[in-house]
């Protein structure tokens, strides 16, 4: 940056005026005073002479050409600066293009965004996060609907890496048949019905799909429905989960929002 210009930018215009005032009244009583030269200057009915008349013109001489040259620099800066916000502008986007990917959200649905785990997607917007998970549950919220299911539907995403797993190292060498592993458990853990799979990919990546049923526990009157998806991540060596459980007479509209949640899932760099 260069200093000299910015502290001469930086000077006040009282100052400014003070200095030209003085170097005009300077050069006119040498001029006149020490050099006997003459001169009249006449405006609207006033009319000077000698010392006074050059006063005058080297004091508006000296006003026209600053001001002409404090809007050239004036004009010179603002190019800079937009010069400088335009270049900044484009930084900025080729940070968020490297960092967050473009997730496009349906209606009613807002971005989230984990770089600690380098996953970004949508969900619904009125589906409220359970703030003690990973990377989140997000329930729904509650109505008479809701509360006539006796079930509140709710949408996990968990993440693990591969080498907390008992899964070969290379990522190349799991089968769909081990992608299975997560929703086999789940299945037995809740005493679940038949599993249906459907081998696909999420965002590029390996992934294998799961539907099943199960009764509640603590009211076996009520019928559960899961859909999730186990997903491969084989860059950053992780295993991403995402599960929908939601009471049997909702999962058509839930798994919808579902559906379209895994839509939108981008992995971050």
């Amino acid at each position: 940056m260069n200093t000299s210009v910015d502290k001469t930018q930086s000077l006040s215009p009282i100052l400014t005026y003070a200095v030209l005032f003085g170097c005009s009244l300077v050069a006119a009583i040498v001029l006149y005073g020490f050099l006997a030269s003459t001169g009249i200057w006449e405006s609207k009915g006033a009319k000077l002479g000698g010392a006074a008349a050059g006063f005058v013109i080297f004091f508006l001489l000296s006003i026209h050409g600053y001001l002409k040259l404090n809007t050239s620099q004036n004009n010179q800066k603002k190019e800079q600066t937009d010069g400088r916000i335009v270049a900044l502008e484009q930084e900025i986007k080729r940070l968020t293009s490297l960092e967050i990917p473009n997730i496009e959200c349906p209606n009613n649905f807002e971005k989230i965004i984990s770089k600690d785990f380098g996953l970004g997607f949508a969900k619904p917007r009125e589906w409220k996060n359970h703030p003690e998970q990973h990377i989140g549950v997000y329930m729904q919220p509650l109505d008479d609907k809701v509360q006539a299911a006796k079930f509140r539907g709710n949408i996990t995403v968990t993440v693990t890496p591969l080498a907390l797993l008992d899964l070969p190292s290379d990522p190349n060498k799991i089968s769909d048949e081990m992608l299975k592993a997560p929703f086999l458990s789940t299945q037995k853990l809740l005493l679940g019905g038949e599993v249906d799979w459907k081998s696909t990919y999420v965002a590029n990546r390996r992934a294998m799909m799961a539907t099943f049923n199960y009764q509640l526990q603590n009211n076996l009157d009520v019928i559960i429905s899961v859909e999730g998806a186990v997903i491969l991540d084989e860059v950053g060596r992780r295993l991403f989960i995402f599960a929908l459980h939601e009471a049997e007479q909702r999962a058509d509209e839930s798994r919808k929002l579902f559906r379209q949640l895994l839509s939108t899932v981008k992995f971050l760099p």
